[in-house]
C-alpha cells in the first residue's frame, strides 16, 4: 500500500492541487500585508541655483533610489514605479560633504501603500565649475567627387557655436565640426547634419549629456567643380651671353589640375608663366629658379592636387665648335654646263660649325647642305663659293678657300684637229720629196 502510494503520479498531483486551493483560499480569506520595492529614478529641483552660481552637478552612483513600501497581497500587482516620486531639492546641498536628503512621495495608489521608505535617504552631488566656450566648425569631407570633378567652397550655416558643461569635460574637446560624404557626387549638395566632437589628437569624441549647445543641426552647402588639367607655358625674356645658346625650359610641373565653374574653364587652354625669374639675359650657365604658381591662376579658378610651386630650370650651354672635312667632289653642284669641264683645287675644304656639342657630334658632312653653284662661269680659273643648310641651332663660322678651274670642251676638240691637218701635210710632204728623188736617180742611170 505504501509503495503504491510513492509510485502514484495521479494521486500526487491531486495533493498538489488541493494544497494550493487551501493556501489560495487562506490568502483570499486573510490578505496578508507583504513587502515590496521599486526602484525609482531620482529628479532634481531647483537646478538654476547653481547655474546661476557658474557650477554645474553630477550625481554620484546611481541616478535611481530603492522604495521599499507594505502592501497588501491581493494588491501588489496594481503598485507600479510611477506611484512614487524621488526628488532633491539642489537648495537643501550642503556644500561641505555634497550631501542632499532625497524626499519621497506616494503620488498614486496612496490607499493601498504603507509605511513607504527610500534607500539611501540621502544623494551625493558634486559640483564643478561651468564652463561656456566658443567652437568655430570645422569640415571634413569623406570620399572624392565622380571622376572629372572636384570639391570647391563648403559653407556651413552657423559657422560657430557655444558649448557649455563641466570644465574637466569641455576642455576634452579640442575641435568641433561636421563630416559631409562627397563620393561619387558630381552637382552641388545642400542638406544638414549632426556635429562631430574631437580631442586634440583628432579622434572622434563622445561627450557626455552634461556638455549642452545650442545647435544640433548645422546646414551646409558644396560646390562640386569640373577639373581640367592645363598645360603651363613658360615664356623666358632676354638673351644668353655671347658664345652660349639658350637650350630650353625644364620643369618639374608639366601641367596644372585646376578647378572651377564650365563657363570659366572653357575659355582656358594653357597657363601662362611669365615670372620675372624667367630672364635669362647675360646667363653663361643653367640656374633653377622657383615658381609660385598660384600667381598666374586666374582668380575663377582653383589648383586640385595641392600643387602650388614649381621648381623651372633655365637651361643655358656653351657653344662648341667643330671641325667637317668635306670633299668638293661629293658637294651637290647646280648650274653646271655639259660644255666645260670643272676641276677643284685643293679638292677638300674645311668647314667649322658652331652648336651645342651633343649636335654636333651627332652631325656628318652629309648634314652641312653643302651647295655648289656653277652658274654662268666660263672658262678660267676662279674663286670657288659652297652654301650651306644646317639645322636649327648650328651655324656655319666659316670654310677653307679653294679654287675652281673651268675649261671649255670645245676649244680643246678645235686644237686636236688642227694638229692632224698639219700631221697629214707634212706626210705628204716628205711623201712628194721621196717621189722626186726616187725619179731622179731612174734619170741618171
Amino acid at each position: 500500500m505504501k509503495e503504491r502510494l510513492l509510485n502514484n503520479f495521479s494521486l500526487k498531483l491531486l495533493s498538489l492541487l488541493l494544497a494550493f486551493f487551501l493556501w489560495l483560499l487562506v490568502v483570499n480569506v486573510s490578505n496578508p500585508m507583504i513587502e515590496g520595492s521599486k526602484e525609482v529614478q531620482l529628479e532634481i529641483e531647483n537646478e538654476d541655483i547653481l547655474e546661476d552660481a557658474g557650477l554645474t552637478y553630477e550625481i554620484v552612483g546611481k541616478s535611481t533610489v530603492t522604495v521599499r513600501y507594505n502592501v497588501a497581497t491581493l494588491d501588489a500587482y496594481r503598485i507600479q514605479a510611477s506611484d512614487f516620486r524621488a526628488y532633491i531639492d539642489l537648495e537643501d546641498l550642503y556644500d561641505v560633504t555634497g550631501a542632499v536628503p532625497v524626499n519621497l512621495e506616494v503620488v498614486n495608489n496612496q490607499s493601498l501603500i504603507s509605511s513607504p521608505q527610500v534607500t539611501p535617504e540621502v544623494a551625493h552631488v558634486e559640483t564643478e565649475e561651468l564652463q561656456r566656450k566658443r567652437f568655430d566648425l570645422t569640415v571634413t569631407t569623406v570620399g572624392e567627387p565622380e571622376e572629372g570633378y572636384a570639391l570647391g567652397d563648403v559653407t556651413l550655416d552657423p559657422e560657430y557655436l557655444y558649448i557649455s558643461g563641466p570644465v574637466s569635460q569641455v576642455g576634452q574637446i579640442s575641435s568641433v565640426g561636421v563630416e559631409i560624404d562627397v563620393s561619387g557626387v558630381n552637382t552641388n549638395m545642400t542638406g544638414t547634419t549632426g556635429l562631430v566632437f574631437y580631442d586634440a589628437n583628432g579622434n572622434r569624441l563622445t561627450v557626455s549629456d552634461r556638455i549642452t549647445y545650442d545647435v544640433s543641426q548645422i546646414g551646409y552647402q558644396v560646390e562640386i567643380l569640373r577639373v581640367r588639367s592645363l598645360p603651363l607655358d613658360f615664356e623666358v625674356s632676354g638673351t644668353v651671353a655671347n658664345g652660349y645658346v639658350f637650350a630650353g625650359v625644364t620643369s618639374d610641373v608639366q601641367s596644372l589640375t585646376v578647378a572651377g565653374l564650365r563657363t570659366n574653364l572653357s575659355n582656358l587652354s594653357t597657363i601662362t608663366v611669365d615670372d620675372p625669374q624667367l630672364n635669362i639675359q647675360g646667363a653663361t650657365q643653367s640656374r633653377p629658379v622657383v615658381i609660385d604658381l598660384t600667381e598666374y591662376v586666374p582668380d575663377n579658378v582653383s589648383i586640385v592636387g595641392g600643387i602650388t610651386e614649381a621648381t623651372v630650370t633655365l637651361e643655358v650651354e656653351q657653344l662648341r665648335t667643330r671641325v667637317f672635312h668635306l670633299s668638293l667632289e661629293d658637294v651637290t653642284r647646280t648650274g653646271a654646263s655639259e660644255d666645260y669641264d670643272y676641276s677643284f683645287n685643293p679638292q677638300t675644304v674645311d668647314v667649322t660649325v658652331q652648336g651645342l656639342q651633343d649636335d654636333l657630334d651627332a652631325m656628318s658632312e652629309e648634314d652641312l647642305g653643302a651647295v655648289l653653284d656653277l652658274s654662268g662661269m666660263t672658262a678660267g680659273t676662279r674663286a670657288g663659293t659652297l652654301t650651306f643648310d644646317v639645322a636649327d641651332g648650328l651655324e656655319v663660322l666659316n670654310s677653307s678657300p679653294f679654287e675652281i678651274t673651268v675649261t671649255d670642251r670645245r676649244q680643246g676638240a678645235a686644237a686636236d684637229d688642227g694638229a692632224t691637218e698639219e700631221e697629214d701635210a707634212e706626210e705628204a710632204a716628205a711623201e712628194s720629196a721621196a717621189a722626186e728623188n726616187a725619179s731622179e736617180s731612174t734619170d741618171h742611170e
